[in-house]
């Protein structure tokens, strides 16, 4: 009797759920991006992890601004900051002295929106700014053709890292009753003075930007094909100096 060839019952690998690739970033990354290369783009790859960041940082605000230690501590780095703009002389005591009475004077709901636009602002710029970096690099660095589109579907699920890293810096403002407070090479610091270039340069080490940028750099190197060592190097090495330079042209509180 003729032996009939076996069939195989194995279909195509089905495409996970979007519930699954956001919790998956934090599991099994790399099983993630390769989904990314095959499967059909999908808006809600970016758009529900960037809601999601900007939902942890406002609900961030709220509860950080109700304590009011960590109140306090905001005015006086505020008038910190004004006192030393009056000691380089770039305004007057009198002008000093105005600002203070104008930021005394504003109503709560003034911080909470600001909160609001800042959380809105670094979902949106965060994703595109590493999707532009994954698909520059991906075009420049390692030779591939990385389309945009799936650099941004990338980005945006890294960006539930930046989501959990707003949850455990709050948790970490609130119990340590410090508005610096951060795990970061800057815990290490007594008193963090947020106009040293070095104690910025040491909370800019943050666990959880060390972790996105690995991430980051296994998506690079999965979209583009690639090692990852490869891409990793290309990745952390702008990671580095873009926080350096960061640093040094007195935008350091931007890494924070």
């Amino acid at each position: 009797m003729n032996e009939q060839p076996s069939l195989s019952t194995e279909g195509p690998k089905p495409s996970s759920s979007l519930l699954g690739r956001l919790f998956n970033v934090y599991a099994a990354p790399g099983d993630v991006f390769d989904e990314l290369k095959t499967a059909p783009s999908s808006v809600a790859n970016w758009l529900v992890p960037i809601l999601i960041v900007t939902v942890a940082m406002i609900t961030s605000f709220v509860v950080t601004l109700s304590q009011p230690t960590i109140k306090q501590q905001l005015v006086e780095m505020q008038e910190k900051a004004i006192d030393q703009q009056v000691a380089a002389g770039k305004v007057t005591a009198e002008q000093a002295k105005t600002v203070k009475n104008q930021l005394a004077a504003l109503p709560p709901w003034v911080m909470q929106l600001f909160g609001i636009v800042q959380g809105v602002v670094a979902g949106f710029v965060g994703a595109f700014w590493w999707a532009l970096v994954l698909w520059l690099l991906g075009k420049m660095a390692l030779k591939s053709n990385v389309p945009f589109l799936t650099a941004l579907e990338a980005s945006g699920l890294s960006m539930m890292i930046f989501a959990l890293s707003v949850v455990v810096t709050t948790l970490l403002v609130v119990l340590l009753g410090n508005i610096m407070a951060r795990p970061a090479l800057s815990v290490l610091i007594g008193e963090f003075n947020p106009s040293s270039k070095a104690h910025l340069l040491l909370g800019s080490v943050n666990l959880f930007y060390l972790w996105s940028t690995t991430v980051l750099a296994l998506a690079l190197s999965k979209l583009s094909n690639v090692p990852f060592g490869r891409a990793a190097m290309w990745l952390f090495g702008f990671w580095a100096v873009s926080r350096v330079i960061l640093v040094l042209v007195g935008l350091g509180g931007l890494v924070l």
